[in-house]
């Protein structure tokens, strides 16, 4: 099981239907990406949070830890979209003389890069909502309920159960370079991360392709049969959803 996992399938939101929890987050997902006001995004991000925290009791620091990502990934990207070059340093907040030109920040392009970061920060609260409250099963569900076929349907799940067997050969290699003291220093380190990588993909091909033949071996014949679980939509989760996305739409048009 994945860090992540045994938070998803502890959480107090597990039980709800996974269908209301899928339209909640694309639906905040969408609003996101297509308005550019700050404080919108400021409340997606406060709502799915507090929602993560409070409704589903996920741990907050699990919750900050797995925003440190995107986060970092994205203040590099929102810093390339904030500097500027140029031949004069008029208009720029601060500056910075290199030979002829000038590296600063102009209040349009901080705007700009505040713009984008919010936006996307919203956007993956949002994503992280429905992560860490919804299995993988229950959103194996869901497809199956939106009609999706079934061949898309067993590529999702095979791929998923695919990154625990890399996982698994990768933290097995790792363990038997690390009883031979393969990572005893800086140098040894490096040599054996590169074996380990060479050897990652071939042992983890060979498993893949046994566990294909284990498939093959107990019937399959082109469509895995999956029992699926029993919900029922619940009123007052539906409710608390609505409310609270009418909620952030009504504040599209406040601020």
């Amino acid at each position: 099981m994945l860090y992540i996992d045994q938070f998803v399938y502890k959480n107090k939101m597990c039980h709800f239907h996974p269908l209301e929890k899928v339209i909640f987050a694309f639906v905040t997902i969408l609003l996101s990406v297509t308005t550019d006001k700050m404080a919108v995004h400021l409340a997606i991000m406060a709502v799915m949070l507090s929602l993560l925290v409070f409704k589903a009791g996920t741990p907050v620091t699990v919750v900050g830890k797995l925003l440190l990502a995107p986060t970092g990934f994205l203040l590099a990207g929102g810093l390339s979209l904030a500097v500027t070059v140029n031949v004069s340093a008029a208009g720029m907040l601060v500056a910075l003389t290199i030979g002829n030109f000038y590296l600063g920040v102009t209040a349009t392009s901080l705007a700009l890069a505040t713009g984008v970061l919010l936006r996307s920060l919203s956007a993956v609260s949002a994503l992280y909502f429905l992560v860490l409250t919804t299995p993988m099963t229950d959103l194996l569900h869901v497809l199956q309920l939106l009609r999706v076929p079934a061949m898309v349907i067993e590529l999702v799940m095979l791929i998923y159960r695919f990154i625990f067997v890399f996982i698994e050969t990768a933290f097995s290699i790792y363990a038997a370079q690390s009883a031979r003291l393969g990572f005893i220093d800086f140098r040894r380190s490096i040599t054996s991360f590169g074996v380990l990588f060479a050897n990652l993909w071939g042992k983890a091909f060979f498993k893949s392709q046994a566990m294909y033949n284990s498939l093959l071996s107990r019937g399959y014949e082109g469509e895995l049969k999956v029992l699926s679980p029993e919900y029922k939509f619940s009123l007052p989760n539906t409710l608390l959803f609505v409310l609270l996305e009418l909620g952030l739409v009504s504040l599209v048009f406040v601020v």
